[in-house]
């Protein structure tokens, strides 16, 4: 070959392949046949972390085909949790739902003076539906009694202020 003394390079680290000038092959062979490069350089892919497997995170978009959308919550008897209220049936459709006077920083508005703008929240945690009040004034009552938290079952009426609000799973 051109110059360099006449020697043959040493075992490099460097990842450069020796030529083969009759001489047996170098001890680093891979498993096709063909010397391997740079022992230091580890394959990428192959050691990457795998991508995530689809259908593991709540999804926030519709599934295909459409139907069905409760921003990834799951529901109890294959329903979705909904809210009457003045006759009108609501989504409860995040996993903090609030109900306040706030337009803005309610979910369901209730326009009354005496409801907090943030009045109480429905939560969803671990697979069920609870009802908490958010340090209302005026609280949240559950059989007339005043609640600061309490799971949410098919059929349940909750009072906030002069407001009855109806919850099913139907």
């Amino acid at each position: 070959m051109g110059g360099g003394g006449g020697l043959p390079p040493p075992p490099a680290r460097s990842g450069s392949m020796q030529s083969g000038l009759g001489m047996a092959p170098p001890p680093r062979m891979n498993t096709g046949g063909m010397p391997a490069q740079g022992r230091s350089n580890p394959p990428s892919a192959p050691r990457s972390a795998p991508p995530p497997i689809p259908g593991r995170a709540p999804s926030m978009s519709p599934p295909p085909g459409g139907g069905g959308f409760n921003g990834g919550l799951a529901t109890q008897g294959g329903a979705a949790l909904s809210i009457i209220y003045q006759g009108e049936k609501v989504s409860v459709t995040k996993d903090r739902f609030v109900i306040g006077r706030g337009k803005q920083s309610s979910d369901l508005t209730l326009k009354d003076p005496n409801v907090s703008r943030q009045h109480a929240m429905i939560e969803y945690q671990n697979g069920v539906y609870f009802m908490v009040d958010m340090g209302s004034t005026n609280g949240v009552e559950y059989n007339g009694q005043r609640i600061a938290r309490k799971q949410i079952a098919e059929g349940d009426v909750f009072r906030i202020c002069d407001h009855d609000l109806r919850f099913t799973y139907r």
